[in-house]
């Protein structure tokens, strides 16, 4: 199992310092995730051309941004985290050489997602730790059921699946019950006055599972 990053959506002093010690005990997945100025619900180009200068270039090839694939290739990051249904139906040909998770709030968005996103992010599946996700969550059972089929009958075939929303090292019991590939963490890491040492503990558990 991996264990996702995502950035804070704001700010903070020791934040590109975090994050690369972070990178340094093992983190290979980050998620950038900002709001934008002036309370802008989402950070621009040159606003994440910006912070992505704090951290060392060859870390680029760690990190997915939430946005549009053509958002990931300019700023020439890993991949990208895009709304599923954005991902559906006729897409521009150059998409489908970026690695894209769809993020899907419904579990049904699953079955209708096509062959060349290269994994699903799914939840909230707890009461999310942080006010910046969503509070409204999936049932636990039902996406246990929905993941299961999923994983016993590869269709639709999505190569990796991650969920998110309120998972931190105290519901890692229950989350290894479910057949996904990773976990997405905000508030399970942000929240903690000493992120870095939540990031440590937090990856000695996942990297047990």
């Amino acid at each position: 199992m991996r264990l996702w990053l995502v950035t804070s959506p704001d700010n903070f002093a020791a934040e590109h310092d975090d994050i690369e010690e972070m990178f340094r005990r093992g983190l290979t997945r980050l998620i950038l995730d900002k709001r934008g100025r002036g309370n802008a619900s989402r950070a621009t180009f040159n606003d994440y051309e910006r912070w992505l200068l704090g951290l060392p270039m060859d870390l680029r090839d760690r990190i997915w941004v939430r946005g549009t694939p053509d958002l990931a290739e300019q700023l020439d990051v890993r991949g990208c985290v895009s709304e599923a249904q954005s991902l559906m139906g006729d897409v521009p040909e150059s998409w489908k050489r970026v690695n894209c998770i769809a993020f899907c709030r419904k579990l049904e968005q699953l079955d209708a997602l096509p062959e060349w996103v290269a994994g699903a992010l799914v939840g909230p599946v707890f009461q999310p730790q942080s006010v910046y996700e969503p509070v409204e969550t999936l049932d636990f059972d039902t996406v246990a059921t929905k993941l299961t089929a999923i994983g016993a009958n590869a269709v639709p075939k999505i190569p990796q699946i991650i969920v998110f929303g309120g998972i931190d090292h105290e519901n890692l019991d229950v989350i290894k019950k479910l057949p996904v590939h990773g976990i997405s963490v905000l508030g399970g890491i942000w929240n903690y006055a000493d992120p870095v040492n939540a990031f440590i503990k937090l990856g000695r558990i996942v990297n047990s599972l």
